[in-house]
């Protein structure tokens, strides 16, 4: 449940009363998009790049838009969140203030573009196994840099990947945030090999780790790696260098286009588990502007709520409504939410039928 109190402090009344609608309908999408197609004893699991969270300026949330990400953010159980900036002050607001004492989060520090990843989590139903780093490669299995000058030079990551063990009902398992490099996205640029040969390394990195944990006794291995990976489709290479690995992800998600303009599947959940009583529902992308911000919404943020970042220009100046409408669907709800769309999946978590089916049989369990 998410803290709500703050709406009172929206001005002016007319648009606190919109805001309350659209956050009624917001609900309401998510009841019918998540909650009604998962099971509440299973884990939802989330993806999702926040545009600039806490970067200032223009993207300086709104205690509106706080309102939006909490309330999705409260429908799942675990969110990996990328680029959350440096300065986390409206990002530790929006844990404390909206989302409260039932969630809790583990960051990174900034690596490129002073960037941070995060883990946000339901504490009655997450785990933190209190084992968490960022992946460096080791020497000799660096990413040697695409350029023809000096193809010998070797880099780590532009922006670390982040790794985290955690606990979910019976499911353990570790789980890799990345946001790959992006770059040029001609496919013969140099860039976009150095996007592929970053999305190659972590998905080895990880099938190798995974095949290291396997010969220790007692851990289960399971790996799931998600993120953006700035992949073009399903059928680029950039996605082939993903699964090449051994990963393996749900028609929903490997299909599913994560840019707002439904062009490119940036964003991906993929899995390499070793435990076999793992069984994946439902996945999808969720629309955040079906039900909020919406293009049909413009002409109320351009001519009735007097938002200063929508009604004026940056040197001050008064838009005109025709600017004012245009600015808001092409920048200022991007700027608030995101220009990713949320990519989720569901994990079913309990094994206890499995388990005590094989000890009434008497088999051994930890075989099943």
């Amino acid at each position: 449940m998410t803290f709500i109190s703050s709406i009172r402090y929206i001005k002016p009344d007319e648009h606190r009363a919109f805001v309350a609608e659209r956050l009624k309908a917001l609900k309401a999408q998510l009841n019918a998009d998540i909650h009604a197609r998962t099971d509440g004893g299973s884990l939802r699991l989330a993806t999702w790049n926040i545009m600039h969270f806490s970067d200032g300026g223009a993207y300086d949330r709104s205690t509106e838009s706080l309102l939006y990400i909490a309330e999705i953010i409260d429908h799942f159980d675990l969110v990996a969140i990328q680029e959350v900036n440096h300065d986390l002050r409206k990002f530790e607001l929006l844990m404390q203030r909206y989302l409260g004492g039932d969630w809790d989060y583990i960051l990174t520090d900034a690596s490129g573009n002073r960037e941070r990843l995060a883990f946000v989590y339901r504490r009655a139903k997450v785990r933190f196994l209190r084992e968490a780093g960022e992946i460096v490669l080791p020497e000799g299995q660096e990413i040697v840099a695409p350029d023809q000058q000096n193809a010998t030079r070797k880099l780590q990551f532009a922006r670390t990947p982040f790794a985290v063990t955690f606990q979910s009902g019976w499911f353990r398992f570790k789980l890799c945030t990345v946001h790959i490099y992006y770059g040029k996205s001609a496919d013969s640029s140099p860039e976009m090999e150095l996007r592929r040969a970053e999305i190659e390394k972590i998905a080895k990195f990880l099938a190798d780790m995974q095949k290291a944990e396997k010969r220790s006794a007692g851990s289960d291995a399971n790996m799931i790696l998600l993120g953006d990976f700035n992949i073009i489709s399903p059928e680029h290479r950039t996605m082939k260098a993903l699964l090449d690995a051994g990963f393996v992800t749900t028609e929903g998600i490997r299909d599913a286009a994560t840019s707002l303009s439904g062009k490119h599947h940036y964003d991906q959940i993929v899995f390499k588990l070793a435990e076999r009583r793992v069984k994946l529902g439902a996945s999808g992308v969720l629309d955040i502007f079906d039900s909020v911000y919406r293009s049909e919404d413009a002409q109320h943020y351009a001519t009735s709520s007097a938002i200063k970042k929508i009604s004026h220009g940056r040197d001050g100046t008064p838009r005109g409504e025709d600017k004012a409408i245009n600015y808001f669907r092409r920048y200022y709800r991007k700027h608030q939410l995101s220009d990713h769309n949320l990519l989720w999946c569901e994990i079913r978590t309990d094994f206890s039928d499995h388990y005590l089916d094989a000890v009434a049989a008497g088999e051994d369990p930890r075989a099943m």
